[in-house]
């Protein structure tokens, strides 16, 4: 028989022992990203992708930059946390070739989100997954290897410039093909034209 889902609230309240993390109605896997224009993603299909073992490269529905990932999270909270927020459009630079992020990870760096990332780290301190100690590092990932990313991805050149004119917050799924984004809600950015 099926039993509705109890709220978080009640979970405590009862001393249920279910991961909450596990009961899709109350909580999603978000993050916070930026993504690059319809023209910026054309340019990028068009990067060389070698077919390589152990290599799964990203899909053009996949290309952002994260600015805070949350990790298991309530939308309303996120939601309410940036009500309000004022941060300016930016410039993004893409490039200027691609590298290697932690050894597993083929990227492009993406630099001109620092403030922005800043301000929505500091709105969301309390929200989901506590976030990383280290400073943001922005970037958009191309690929990611099981073991380390060949050296023949490394040091394509690419070089891109966009205005970053909306904040997503994204539900993200996995799948064995890789991760299935969905736009829940967006904040414009001032200054964007």
């Amino acid at each position: 028989m099926n039993q509705p889902i109890p709220s978080a609230d009640k979970l405590v309240e009862h001393h249920d022992c279910r991961d909450v993390r596990t009961l899709p109605a109350l909580m999603a896997r978000l993050f916070l990203a930026v993504f690059p224009p319809i023209a910026v993603i054309g340019r990028l299909g068009e990067l060389e992708r070698a077919e390589i073992e152990g290599l799964r490269w990203t899909g053009r529905e996949q290309w952002h930059i994260t600015l805070r990932f949350l990790g298991e999270a309530e939308q309303g909270e996120v939601e309410d946390s940036l009500q309000g927020l004022r941060g300016s459009a930016s410039t993004v630079r893409l490039g200027p070739a691609t590298r290697r992020l932690g050894g597993r990870v083929l990227v492009l760096s993406a630099d001109g989100l620092g403030e922005l990332a800043a301000e929505v780290r500091s709105r969301t301190e309390g929200i989901g997954q506590p976030p990383e100690r280290r400073d943001f590092t922005g970037h958009l990932t191309l690929a990611r290897a099981r073991k380390r990313v060949p050296g023949a991805t490394v040091g394509l050149p690419f070089e891109a410039e966009f205005q970053a004119t909306e904040l997503w917050l994204v539900s993200s799924k996995l799948h064995p093909d890789g991760a299935r984004y969905t736009r829940l809600s967006h904040w414009p950015l001032e200054g964007a034209g």
